[in-house]
This record gives C-alpha cells, structure tokens and sequence, in this order.
C-alpha cells in the first residue's frame, strides 16, 4: 500500500487544528479546575476504591467520559448530585476492570441505543433538558467506540450492533449530532470539544 504522503498545506492545516483543539483542551481543563472542584476528589477516590495504577488512575483523572458521568447530576441540579456521581462512576470503571460476562452488550440491548446506559442514566430530580443533553453525548461516545473496534470484535466473536449491522452508524451519529447541537450547555460541552472539533 502506498505511503499517503501530506503536502506542506495539509501539514499547516493538521498542525493549526491540533493546536486549536490544544487551546481549548486547556482552556476547559482550567474552566473545570475552577467550577468542578469535585472532580478531584471523585477522580482520585474512585482510583483508590479499585485499586487503580498510577497509569489507570491518570486516564480515570484526564478522561472527559467520566467527566461527563460525574458531572451530570451537579450540572442539572440533581438532588445529592455527589452521591449520584459516585454511583453512576462506579459502574463506569466496573465495566471497565470486569464484568463482561453481564456487562457486555447484548442483541437484546439493540432495540435502544440509550438500553446500555440505563444503570448510569438514573437521576433524583434535575433539570431534564441537561440530563438528555448529557447522556447523548454519552451515546454519542459509546457508537462511536463500537465503530472503532468493529473491525477487531466481529472475528474475535464480540457482539457489536455496528459490525452485526443491526445498527446504522451514520444514521445514529447524524441524529445525535443534531441533538447535542440543539442545546447549549457550556459545564458538559467543555468535556465535549475534542470530540466536537472533528465535526467540521
């Protein structure tokens, strides 16, 4: 296969759009360390209950899913959002240390996009426009990690809606799109930018 080779154009193109997603990454990063206090403790207490590495443990404290997951009740006005958090995180990192043999998803869970994230998507009170705009995005990240793996889950007989094709990938990601574009909500879109930015 030949080597795709970049013009100098695309070279300044590339490098300008990673710089771009740079600057906003850290403009996000020092908006939360202002507004999101919890996070550290969050981060850090749930790397302590699963015992994560020092690795695990950054990728837990850097990752704008769990952000997003634990962000969600405070940012909707939830009652005892910390409790909330706490929970819906857990089951975050529990599906990703084990469990697969129940947490993996099944044929069954085809008939729903959001049926994978019911057990993280329960709310006491809030703002319900928020918490719709938080779990799309959510959705949003969840297709488009099964688009990633497609290719490697079908021959080693991992059941993704993508690869089996009882899921449309461009249709979801399309109606996803328009939602999460529909609705402004600047706590839970700085977590989104990165992923926002290859829209175009």
């Amino acid at each position: 296969m030949p080597v795709q080779k970049h013009s100098e154009q695309d070279t300044q193109n590339i490098s300008k759009k990673q710089e771009l997603i740079m600057n906003k990454t850290n403009l996000a990063q020092k908006i939360e360390n202002e507004t999101f206090a919890e996070w550290e403790y969050l981060a850090t207490e749930t790397a302590r209950v699963f015992n994560l590495s020092q690795k695990e443990a950054e990728r837990l404290y850097n990752c704008n899913t769990a952000k997003i997951i634990a962000s969600i009740p405070f940012v909707a006005g939830c009652n005892e959002p910390e409790r909330t958090a706490i929970a819906h995180l857990c089951i975050y990192e529990a599906e990703i240390k084990g469990f697969q043999k129940y947490y993996a998803h099944l044929p069954a869970d085809d008939s729903d996009i959001f049926n994978r994230l019911k057990f993280i998507s329960t709310f006491d009170g809030g703002n319900q426009a928020v918490i719709e705009h938080g779990m799309n995005m959510l959705a949003y990240i969840m297709i488009e990690g099964y688009n990633r793996s497609k290719e490697k889950d079908l021959p080693n007989g991992i059941y993704n809606p993508i690869a089996n094709g009882n899921w449309n990938y461009k249709e979801l990601k399309s109606k996803l799109k328009k939602k999460i574009d529909e609705f402004e909500c600047p706590d839970l879109d700085r977590y989104f930018i990165p992923i926002k930015l290859e829209w175009g």
